[in-house]
């Protein structure tokens, strides 16, 4: 790794400790930073670089997320909507990942995006945006972690439903195959987290074969559309009498299955060397899953057949209906959709992993209700098991969402794409106006330089602002009481009763990230 100037003396640290809990003060140096040792002494050092790839690779889960939200895009534009749209998103995303695993490998910790505003931001006002990206970051990543369990429990329901025509699905049920996967993925969490590593990288493994199988499949069997139709024939049946508009609404369709790279982030103090390994995760993720995404997206189009028969499917999933008309046999498309349920059920059991860290990470800081209670580590199994449990009983909460109304549902996963981008912009917002100048933090082995980084961040601010906005438009025209979406409702709730709680408990207790973080991220690299 290379040698960059060292900071003014005192540039950092005294402008920072001035502003933190001072409880813990073993400040350590760079070497054991980014090694892992700066604050780790809690939790098991039980993830390589391979095993966290994986991690990323099936909490994103680019290619299966796309077959469960192709929809939105084939009604808002067609078949072009949908491969223009990702293509333009996997090149903002890269863009966003870069950027993050520049600052991840200047600040290796759990607590990720809140940290790293807390390090970036003037000093003055650097608790509050710190304590906002974090309740914004634990909310998206409880939201997103969720949809994943979500869909692959309704993807269960829907294969009963595609091999029984007398079985008429109800939505008590689907909250019950959600259930079901949460149970699992606390299990795991909590009695098999010596296995988790091996569990990811197997999930892993069945990502990329699963793919690889249905790529083979839909290429031999299924009749194929021409280029025209995939590349120029645009359609639109969203009642949107602008077409442009709603291309840009079909961007739920190529947003989502991208989201969910910067779990690496929050297992950094679970890992031996951090600062290297988690920047590699995250861009390695992302640019495989998207380079699998874009296979899938291809054959996806060229091999959809009738899509009004797809749209109309009783499953509520076009790509199960496809793989058994492609196959002309539901126990074939049923075993071949089973390849992208398991990968969600993978991703619901990782995305637990990240989001309870972060969530320990806030409250070792004192940020949330009973902070005291929920940063003790099991000594068993030496995992944060109180804050897993707590956001199991989340997740399962939102099930009773779903009960009540499908669109209230979708609307708290459009919060997902929300909360996530809100988190991600907050961090490359303050390394693009403040990170660079003077020389105030110094570089991780994982850097783009001052002018690279600088186009990039601004790219990713831009991409990031860009899809946020148009996630909050509603898919369909005219609007009404069931098709409105409400993400921006929730959001804004979500920011209240977050803001309520600061102002008259939060402030009080939260004074950023304890000194052990800051004071490690402090330290200047050095010649390893």
């Amino acid at each position: 790794m290379g040698t960059s100037t060292p900071p003014p003396t005192g540039a950092v640290d005294a402008e920072k400790l001035q502003n933190i809990d001072t409880k813990q003060t073993n400040i350590t140096t760079t070497k054991s930073i980014q090694t892992g040792d700066a604050h780790t002494q809690e939790l098991r050092h039980n993830f390589s670089v391979w095993s966290l790839s994986s991690l990323c690779l099936c909490l994103m889960a680019t290619w299966e997320a796309l077959s469960s939200v192709v929809a939105a895009a084939l009604i808002s534009g067609g078949a072009p909507c949908l491969f223009f749209n990702y293509v333009i998103s996997f090149l903002g995303t890269i863009a966003v990942a870069v950027s993050l695993a520049e600052i991840a490998s200047m600040y290796p910790t759990a607590g990720g995006q809140y940290h790293w505003v807390a390090m970036l931001a003037p000093k003055k006002s650097s608790i509050t945006p710190s304590w906002m990206t974090a309740w914004i970051s634990i909310g998206g990543q409880t939201v997103l972690t969720a949809s994943a369990a979500f869909a692959s429990g309704l993807q269960l329901q829907a294969l009963v439903t595609l091999n029984n025509e007398g079985y008429i699905p109800e939505r008590w049920q689907g909250m019950l195959f959600y259930w079901m996967i949460l149970v699992y993925s606390a299990l795991v969490n909590l009695w098999g987290s010596k296995l988790l590593p091996h569990t990811n990288l197997a999930a892993g493994v069945v990502h990329i074969v699963g793919f690889l199988v249905i790529l083979i499949v839909l290429g031999v069997m299924a009749p194929k559309h021409t280029a025209s139709y995939v590349f120029t024939e645009t359609s639109n049946s969203s009642g949107w009498t602008n077409n442009g508009i709603s291309w840009l609404v079909g961007l739920v369709s190529t947003v989502y299955p991208f989201l969910g790279y910067d779990s690496a982030c929050h297992l950094s103090e679970e890992m031996n060397n951090p600062a290297r390994d988690v920047p590699i995760a995250i861009v390695g993720s992302v640019v495989l899953n998207g380079i699998l995404g874009f296979g899938y997206c291809l054959m996806l189009l060229f091999s959809l057949g009738d899509l009004g028969t797809l749209l109309e499917s009783r499953t509520g999933f076009p790509f199960i209906q496809l793989l058994a008309n492609v196959t002309k046999s539901p126990a074939a498309g049923s075993f071949l959709s089973l390849f992208a349920s398991f990968i969600a059920l993978a991703a619901n059991s990782a995305g637990l992993t990240s989001t309870s860290r972060t969530a320990w990470s806030f409250a070792r800081d004192s940020a949330i209700p009973f902070s005291a209670y929920f940063t003790k580590i099991d000594e068993k199994i030496n995992v944060p098991k109180r804050m897993v449990v707590l956001i199991t009983v989340l997740q399962m909460l939102l099930g009773l969402l779903y009960l009540g109304s499908s669109t209230a549902f979708n609307a708290v996963l459009s919060m997902a794409i929300l909360g996530m981008y809100a988190s991600y912009i907050l961090p490359i917002g303050y390394m693009l106006a403040y990170g660079r100048k003077d020389g105030r933090h110094a570089a991780g082995p994982f850097r783009m330089g001052n002018l690279t980084g600088l186009i990039l961040n601004v790219i990713a601010c831009l991409w990031l602002a860009f899809a946020m906005l148009f996630s909050t438009f509603p898919n369909y025209q005219p609007v009404t009481p069931t098709n409105m979406n409400y993400s921006t409702v929730v959001m804004v709730g979500w920011m209240i009763f977050g803001m309520i709680y600061y102002l008259i408990l939060g402030r009080k207790n939260y004074s950023g990230p304890v000194v052990e973080v800051l004071g490690m991220a402090a330290m200047h690299n050095s010649e390893a």
